[in-house]
C-alpha cells in the first residue's frame, strides 16, 4: 500500500494543489496500473444504483449511518493489523466532530434521501460537479485563486446541471425540492469535507483521518440510529437492499478509497482525474441497461458542458500543474 500521508495524494483528494505524477512505475507494472484506474472507475460508477437498492427498503438516515459505522470498523481493523491506528491530537477533536456531522449524518442522509426520490444518474451528475465545488471553495477560503478557467468552467458546469434538470421536468415541486436539491446538497457537504479535512489528512494520512471522521459521525448519529432503526421492520428488507448496503460499505467506503490512494501514488493526477469522472457517464450506462431506456439527446448535451465545464475548472497548465479531485463519487 503506498504510505497514506503522501501529500501528492492529499492534495488530489482534497482538490487543492497536487504536487505532479508519483514516482516511475516501472512498464511490468502499467498493465496493473491501467487496471486498478478501469476498476475504480467501475465501482465508482455502481454507486449511485447501489444507494438506489439500499433505500428501496432501509430508510437513508440508517443505512448511511450504518455504512460509514461498519467502513470505520473495516478501516480500524486494517490501520491496527498494520500498526498505524494513531490516536489524534486533543486540539483535532472539535475539527473531527464537525467533520463527522457534516461526513455522517448530513451527507448520508442527503445522498441517500435525494437518490430515493430522484435518480442513479442525477445522484451521479451531482456528485460528479464535486471538482467544480472544491475549486470554487478552495478559493473562497483563499488557498487557491480565482481565474477564468474555474470561473468559466463553474459557469459551464452550472448549464450542464440545469440543461440536465430542465429536460427532466424541473419544477418547484416538493418531489424536485425533496430530490435534486439533496443531492446538491449532499455533494456541496461532500466537497466542504474535502476541503476542511486537508489539515487532518496531511497530519495523520489519508486513512487515518478517514477513520476518525468516521467514527466521530457515526458515534455522534448513533442516538438518530437507534431511533431510526427501531421504526424498521427488518424482516421485509430485501436481499437487494441487503446487497446494496454491503456495496457500499465495502466496495465504495473501503474499496474505492483504497484503489485512489494506489493509484495517486503511481501515476499522474489528471490521469486518475479523467478516469474518476469517466464515472458518471458509466452510471448513465447501467441505468439505461435497467431501464432499458437510452437517455434522451438533452441528457447527453446537458452531460457534455458538465464535464467541459469540470476539465476546464480542474485544469492546470504549466510546470505547476495542480489537479484537482478524482474523487470518489461517494460522500
Amino acid at each position: 500500500m503506498v504510505r497514506t500521508g503522501d501529500t501528492s495524494s492529499v492534495c488530489v483528494r482534497a482538490g487543492i494543489k497536487g504536487t505532479g505524477a508519483g514516482p516511475p512505475v516501472p512498464e511490468s507494472g502499467q498493465m496493473v496500473d491501467w487496471a486498478a484506474l478501469i476498476l475504480l472507475t467501475l465501482l465508482s460508477s455502481l454507486m449511485p444504483i447501489a444507494v438506489r437498492w439500499a433505500v428501496a427498503t432501509i430508510p437513508p438516515i440508517v443505512g448511511g449511518i450504518m455504512r460509514f459505522s461498519a467502513a470505520a470498523v473495516i478501516i480500524g481493523g486494517i490501520l491496527a493489523w498494520q500498526g498505524r491506528l494513531v490516536l489524534p491530537a486533543r486540539q483535532d477533536w472539535l475539527r473531527l466532530v464537525i467533520l463527522g456531522i457534516i461526513c455522517v449524518p448530513i451527507n448520508q442522509a442527503t445522498l441517500w434521501g435525494g437518490t430515493a426520490l430522484a435518480s442513479p444518474s442525477h445522484a451521479a451528475m451531482f456528485y460528479s460537479t464535486t471538482p467544480v465545488m472544491v475549486t470554487v471553495i478552495a478559493c473562497l477560503v483563499g488557498v487557491e485563486q480565482f481565474n477564468w478557467r474555474v470561473i468559466s468552467g463553474a459557469l459551464c458546469a452550472v448549464v450542464g446541471v440545469l440543461v440536465v434538470l430542465i429536460n427532466s421536468g424541473l419544477t418547484l415541486t416538493p418531489a424536485f425540492l425533496d430530490g435534486d436539491l439533496l443531492l446538491l446538497m449532499a455533494a456541496m457537504s461532500w466537497s466542504l469535507y474535502l476541503v476542511f479535512s486537508r489539515p487532518l489528512t496531511i497530519r495523520y494520512g489519508t486513512l487515518v483521518a478517514q477513520f476518525w471522521v468516521f467514527l466521530f459521525g457515526s458515534l455522534i448519529s448513533a442516538p438518530l440510529l437507534a431511533v431510526g432503526a427501531s421504526g424498521v421492520d427488518w424482516g421485509n428488507v430485501t436481499p437487494l437492499s441487503w446487497a446494496g448496503l454491503l456495496y457500499l460499505t465495502v466496495f465504495v467506503a473501503v474499496g474505492v478509497f483504497f484503489l485512489y490512494n494506489w493509484c495517486i501514488g503511481r501515476q499522474p493526477p489528471s490521469r486518475v482525474t479523467t478516469f474518476g469522472n469517466a464515472a458518471f457517464p458509466l452510471t448513465l450506462v447501467w441505468e439505461s441497461v435497467i431501464k432499458q431506456k437510452l437517455p434522451g439527446g438533452w441528457f447527453l448535451v446537458g452531460s457534455a458542458f458538465l464535464i467541459a465545464g469540470m476539465i476546464m475548472a480542474t485544469r492546470r497548465t504549466g510546470s505547476r500543474r495542480q489537479a484537482n479531485a478524482a474523487l470518489p463519487p461517494e460522500g
